[in-house]
């Protein structure tokens, strides 16, 4: 199936997704870039490889448009470039924190999805929840699917929470980052190098969520698999839990949907 994916703006978020778009290699000639900024259009252009314009009249030609711009230009850019875009398109923000109704007060009668990705996009590893409006139509949803699921996982739910994605998914990167930068520099301590260790605590990280994934089985049942009796796996398991290592996860996802708010 012949489609366009219409991007407004070449910020860091549309650079991870398209970046994880064009692993696939028939997806170049579908992708366009909009936006003002034509030096950052041009550097996009000759590090990507995809079409850009600085004419939002060209957005008329994509089937998919995607809104890249920060949460306080949301609003504002989908306003300006309306008359531009065929009423049969779908409209996505990827800004966090607007709502599918303030969207429809500038797109009335539109199809709007709501998402949230992260930036393991770029790697074809990332997440990206959605929330849809009542205008978007079952092959809509197949098509958004099948676009975005070269890039990771696709999971559609109700828009209120979406507050709370950003938490799960699109900030949880970093929790990983953390973990994997502590376990290095302990190995470090010990005498392994840098850049081994590095790679070697991130595999153990894939491994241990590929493991969820695959086998679907309840993480603690996997956990249990490793703790011996008496030995030195659970001795470290009490230490985080003695350290408060579950409780701080929750906070710091707590504090992020306190932040987010909408």
């Amino acid at each position: 199936m012949k489609y366009k994916l219409g991007f407004i703006g070449a910020g860091k978020m549309v650079n991870h997704i398209v970046k994880g778009l064009l692993k696939d290699s028939e997806m170049q000639q579908n992708i366009l870039v909009t936006g003002r900024n034509l030096n950052k259009l041009e550097k996009f252009s000759a590090d990507k490889g995809v079409e850009v314009s600085t004419d939002y009249s060209r957005l008329s030609e994509c089937d998919i448009i995607i809104n890249g711009v920060s949460s306080d230009q949301v609003l504002d850019v989908f306003s300006e470039v309306k008359e531009h875009t065929r009423k049969d398109s779908v409209h996505i923000s990827i800004a966090a924190g607007v709502t599918i109704s303030e969207m429809e007060t500038i797109l009335p009668d539109r199809k709007i999805i709501r998402n949230m990705p992260n930036i393991a996009v770029s790697v074809q590893e990332g997440v990206m929840i959605m929330s849809a409006n009542e205008h978007l139509l079952e092959t809509d949803r197949q098509l958004t699917d099948d676009i975005f699921s070269r890039v990771g996982t696709v999971a559609w739910v109700e828009e209120s929470l979406m507050k709370y994605t950003p938490a799960l998914t699109g900030s949880s990167p970093t929790y990983g980052f953390l973990m994997i930068e502590a376990m290095a520099d302990q190995a470090v301590s010990v005498g392994f190098p840098r850049q081994q260790a590095y790679k070697l605590a991130a595999q153990a990280i894939i491994g241990a969520g590929r493991l969820v994934l695959e086998t679907e089985a309840h993480p603690g049942v996997l956990k249990d698999q490793i703790t011996t009796s008496g030995g030195s796996t659970i001795q470290g398991v009490m230490e985080l839990e003695n350290q408060g290592f579950r409780n701080s996860i929750i906070q710091a996802m707590k504090a992020i949907n306190n932040a987010n708010g909408k």
